[in-house]
């Protein structure tokens, strides 16, 4: 089935319906109107349920599932189709396509971790998707659309402090839209993340018995 829409109580006795549009099919329209399973978290939940990261966002569709072996490294199922991936470039490729808008990021022994700021919304597309996203698509596709330019200027910024042990960490995101033109018009987007722990990650060294040389 497919998540339509979503309900916000306004006041006792009325409930307002919001519509989402999709580009499921390479055009908006209402998700209501789209003729297949697809499920999508629009800007306002994904705000809403504080999003930033894969992990964020897939526990929130009921028909994806992964395993992780650490960042960037997921490997993506929806409906439990799986085609034995094992992350060689010989071996079965993915089963669920990622996609960056209409860029494909899928790739082999791992899912992208996207960033998910000032993203317009976040697209489950279950079963086979072929025909309109081509290979690795054969159980679904996960679709990131960003937001687009627009013609009146805006801007925000987004700070995140935590401690994890006694270690410090952040999460810093802005964006900025600049019309330009009457016809041309500019987003820019940018983050920095730090994750708090107590196990650092720091450069190792390896000196050469034969040589003695370290590097």
């Amino acid at each position: 089935g497919a998540t339509a829409a979503y309900a916000e109580d306004k006041k006792p006795g009325t409930t307002e319906v919001t519509e989402v549009i999709v580009t499921a099919q390479k055009r908006a329209e209402s998700l209501q109107k789209v003729p297949m399973s697809i499920q999508a978290l629009d800007a306002t939940k994904l705000q809403q349920l504080n999003v930033t990261q894969f992990n964020d966002y897939v526990k929130y569709l009921p028909s994806v599932s992964f395993q992780s072996e650490g960042p960037n490294s997921a490997q993506v199922f929806i409906r439990g189709v799986a085609s034995g991936e094992n992350g060689n470039h010989s071996g079965p490729l993915p089963t669920v396509g990622v996609y960056l808008d209409e860029q494909p990021i899928t790739t082999i022994g791992g899912t992208l971790d996207a960033h998910v700021y000032d993203m317009e919304r976040v697209e489950v597309l279950a079963g086979p998707q072929g025909t309109l996203y081509g290979a690795s698509s054969e159980a679904g596709t996960i679709r990131f659309i960003t937001k687009k330019p627009t013609h009146t200027f805006s801007a925000g910024v987004d700070l995140q402090g935590n401690t994890v042990h006694g270690d410090g960490g952040y999460v810093g995101e802005g964006f900025v839209n600049l019309p330009v033109t009457d016809k041309i018009a500019v987003r820019l987007v940018g983050w920095a993340e730090h994750d708090a722990g107590y196990i650092d990650n720091v450069l190792g060294s390896r000196t050469f018995a034969t040589s003695g040389d370290t590097i």
